[in-house]
This record gives structure tokens, C-alpha cells and sequence, in this order.
């Protein structure tokens, strides 16, 4: 995001809760986890940025098996969320949304 931009994000599945993070330009957020036994591992974020409120799937098991393995990547721009994809090393977005840069809010 752009600089001044403060990023709430929430992330979770159905048995975790990563509790929400406060993130300023250039800070991350990690977290590790294993794929459940039943092929049914899904985590999802809602994050708020200025005038965007969004919730959106983070980690979906049946697409990301086939894009990443080990260390999957997510990147949020002012214009939406960018997935790597490790296989084909390159970014691809997923989602689409409009933060105004802080100087123009």
C-alpha cells in the first residue's frame, strides 16, 4: 500500500484465529500452519484499509496445491491482492479493490 497506509487484517480457518494485525507500509504479517487430514484446509482474511472493507479466501487448499508448496505468498497493493505463483514464478491477482493513495483521501 501506499506510504501513510495502515492495514487491518484478520486472519482465520474454522480452528484458528491469527487475530488481527495492524500493518504499516512495509510490514508482514507470517504464520505456518499443515493441511488438515481431509483435504479441506481453508483460511480467510478480512482486511480494512481507508475505504476498503473486504473478506476474501487467503488459502484454499484445492487451488493453492497446484501454485505453491511450502511458502505461499500474498502480496496487498492499493488495487488489490496478488498471489504468487511459486511454479510459475510470477504474480498473479486474485481480487481487485481501490485504496486511494492517503494524500488524495
Amino acid at each position: 500500500m501506499n506510504d501513510g497506509i495502515v492495514v487491518h487484517l484478520h486472519c482465520q480457518s474454522k480452528d484458528t484465529d491469527f487475530h488481527e494485525h495492524v500493518l504499516a507500509v512495509g510490514e508482514h504479517q507470517e504464520w505456518s500452519f499443515k493441511d488438515n487430514l481431509f483435504g479441506t484446509t481453508l483460511y480467510w482474511c478480512t482486511m480494512d484499509a481507508i475505504n476498503v472493507h473486504v473478506s476474501f479466501e487467503v488459502y484454499n487448499v484445492d487451488i493453492e496445491e497446484n501454485i505453491c508448496n511450502v511458502q505461499c505468498n500474498r502480496n496487498l497493493k492499493n488495487d488489490g491482492a496478488y498471489f504468487y505463483h511459486q511454479f510459475e514464478s510470477k504474480w498473479e491477482k486474485r481480487l481487485a479493490w481501490y485504496v486511494p493513495n492517503i494524500t488524495s483521501v
